[in-house]
């Protein structure tokens, strides 16, 4: 059986068939939901924005350029909802701190991320995100996690690639911090 592509899809809904629509929102709701709850931290308002994508997406559609991925369009639509959501709630822009830690604390921590089984890597990786901010969470899992380019991620966010780059070099920064602080006894015994 041929793969169809999401262009097809999206040919196809143009033309009619507003059917097919449901097979993209099967294809991208697992991520859609993913990254609002990244950002939202909240299941039931993630499960609102992604809704809320899903049709901004197909109300729009007619105005997709091609230029980019379908699901580089569509994420940009996604993070758009949840960060206007996250604004609502906190009246205020998310903000990324400055995070100050030596090469060698990078070593080490790193280090001892590589010497937990998978299980336990993936277990102290998930309290290491969960202790970011919002933002940052949501730039390394569609950098780490879900395979996104610097490109695509700027074009998601609407930030440049180079600010894509210095944020995500902190929020990684950040990370470490923290899963340092979370893996200090197994940090202490390779030192």
């Amino acid at each position: 059986m041929e793969k169809k592509t999401d262009e097809y899809y999206i040919r196809e809904i143009l033309r009619g068939d507003s059917g097919s629509f449901s097979i993209l929102v099967e294809k991208y709701c697992h991520l859609a939901f993913s990254l609002s709850m990244k950002l939202l931290n909240q299941r039931e308002e993630a499960e609102e924005a992604a809704q809320d994508s899903f049709i901004k997406a197909y109300n729009s559609l007619k105005s997709f350029q091609n230029n980019s991925s379908f699901k580089t369009w569509f994420f940009r639509i996604v993070y758009n909802t949840s960060i206007s959501r996250l604004r609502k709630r906190k009246n205020a822009e998310v903000r990324l701190e400055e995070v100050t830690i030596s090469d060698y604390e990078i070593q080490a921590t790193e280090s001892a991320v590589d010497q937990l089984n998978l299980e336990d890597r993936q277990k102290y990786l998930g309290i290491g995100l969960s202790r970011l901010d919002e933002e940052e969470q949501a730039l390394l899992t569609m950098y780490y996690y879900d395979d996104f380019s610097m490109e695509e991620i700027s074009v998601v966010t609407g930030l440049t690639v180079s600010n894509v780059k210095v944020k995500i070099h902190r929020s990684r920064k950040r990370l470490l911090r923290e899963l340092r602080f979370v893996l200090k006894d197994e940090i202490i015994s390779i030192l």
